[in-house]
């Protein structure tokens, strides 16, 4: 343990009588925490109980209590985050809404905090200039994220006691729409994806490749339309546990269009013929096209001049709730995505109705989120009959990695919810 930790704790149980027991006691969970991202800062604890990344304060110890998700600084002070401002901090005789958690440790070992539900992320926002910065912490519902950074928040010299204290089936929330950043890619990238969708292309009948195939496609209907099978609408969940926001809200119970098809691509295949099935990989060695169908009758006919919206959103369930039997996927990691400031993007490749779309902003995903990709006008006139294709490329930005099973793909999928990407009508 780090020395700090030991001797904060141990001063403050002399200080305090009482006040710090649980910390001996054999199934007490206490630690301290370090952002992972962007930003490597130990969490640290000013004399007003604000906490921060960095700064000339104390570092932090916490304990935590499982049996009513709350933490506590060393102090014996409450920890919570609460409206307006949604700062990360600890008061005495104070107690917040908010409900912590400790996830499972992942592939590397850490395990991260977690809160309401299944938030895993902080926003850190910058205090000061120079040698002086530091970042105050919030959540990631934080009104104005102006100049703020996203991190998470791992625990480090963990007492024994957290192991039991850890969740390990964190449920699923989703987010408002992400604000994603553009990813600077070279002209050589840009030849090769093309010659990649044009592979998946020409694996997928009645589809036709944009002309262009770049951020924004304009496509014409395929002749051979009309001999598609019809996309399969699903009435299952479209989310988990839809959050509105101000962009885009999506009811529980909407109906969602999985893919028709999905294609992966490997860059090193010489016929770059591409996989058809439901297994998707995302890796800096393959990419991966999935295809849709939006029948006519998916969203009422549009009798006004405003459109009706659809987005795609992406499922991400945490592995303990995927369906029984459905395999868990393989993930790169959050500290890859922070550290590295890895994703994906999603880029349009076809598209009967020519929407706009930015295929350059980078994804970044977190297990236990639901996430809006971005949204689309996707009503019909009166009178339109047929259905419109769409069909999005994702690759890999700076070496993330996403490899799974596709639920709903095809007439006779064996999981109709799980991982994937669905469209979806929203408000």
């Amino acid at each position: 343990m780090k020395p700090f930790i030991t001797t904060l704790l141990a001063g403050v149980v002399a200080n305090a009588g009482a006040v710090l027991r649980l910390r001996q006691s054999d199934d007490a969970c206490c630690f301290g925490l370090s952002s992972v991202g962007i930003l490597d800062e130990e969490v640290k604890e000013d004399h007003l109980g604000g906490l921060s990344l960095g700064g000339p304060f104390q570092q932090g110890g916490f304990c935590f209590d499982k049996s009513t998700k709350t933490i506590k600084d060393a102090l014996n002070h409450n920890c919570f985050m609460r409206d307006p401002a949604q700062q990360f901090q600890c008061y005495v005789g104070i107690v917040g809404a908010t409900a912590f958690e400790i996830s499972a440790p992942d592939l590397s070992g850490k395990s991260y905090l977690t809160y309401d539900n299944g938030f895993s992320t902080f926003h850190a926002c910058p205090v000061g200039t120079g040698d002086s910065r530091y970042y105050n912490i919030f959540s990631a519902v934080k009104p104005n994220t102006t100049g703020c950074v996203s991190v998470g928040l791992a625990l480090y010299d963990a007492s024994t006691g957290c192991a039991s204290a850890a969740n390990t089936r964190v449920a699923t929330r989703t987010l408002s729409v992400r604000k994603g950043r553009a990813s600077y890619r070279s002209t050589q990238l840009r030849k090769r994806v093309l010659s990649e969708d044009s592979a998946a292309a020409s694996s997928m009948p009645g589809y036709i490749q944009a002309p262009t195939a770049g951020v924004l496609s304009n496509m014409s209907p395929s002749p051979s339309a009309g001999t598609d099978t019809a996309p399969k609408i699903s009435l299952a969940k479209a989310s988990y546990s839809a959050k509105p926001s101000h962009t885009c809200s999506i009811s529980p119970s909407a109906p969602s269009i999985a893919p028709i098809k999905v294609v992966s691509v490997s860059r090193s295949d010489s016929d770059n013929t591409g996989d058809s099935s439901a297994e998707v990989s995302i890796t800096s060695h393959n990419s991966t096209t999935f295809l849709y169908g939006i029948p006519y009758s998916f969203l009422p006919p549009v009798n006004g001049t405003k459109m009706p919206l659809c987005a795609l959103q992406f499922r991400m369930p945490v592995c303990m709730d995927l369906p029984k039997g459905y395999p868990c996927y393989k993930f790169s990691g959050l500290e890859q995505e922070f550290l590295s400031d890895s994703g994906m993007n999603f880029d349009l490749i076809i598209d009967d109705g020519q929407a706009a779309w930015n295929g350059t902003v980078l994804h970044q995903v977190t297990p236990g989120e639901n996430m809006i990709l971005g949204t689309f006008e996707c009503g019909m006139p009166n009178g339109s009959y047929g259905t419109r294709k769409m069909s999005w490329r994702v690759s890999s930005v700076r070496n993330f990695s996403l490899e799974f099973l596709h639920a709903g793909v095809g007439s006779h999928a064996k999981f109709q919810d799980g991982i994937g990407a669905w469209i979806v009508p929203c408000e």
